[in-house]
């Protein structure tokens, strides 16, 4: 499995409109509604949201093959 190095870890709520970006390994990050969360910085991609719908991945890698 190839491993892709993360250069911004963001993504936007489509609930509240929100972009929110963790910026460090164990960065937790919620957005204003409190329903969609972030998470990894640059080690790794986590999120949480009430359906993986309700987000739109906003994640840039350094290969540019987002």
């Amino acid at each position: 499995m190839e491993h892709r190095k993360i250069r911004r870890n963001r993504l936007q709520c489509k609930l509240c409109g929100e972009i929110i970006e963790s910026k460090y390994t164990h960065d937790y990050v919620m957005c204003s509604c409190k329903k969609c969360a972030i998470d990894g910085g640059k080690e790794y991609v986590r999120f949480s949201a009430p359906k993986p719908d309700d987000v739109i991945f906003l994640t840039e890698y350094e290969d540019n093959k987002d």
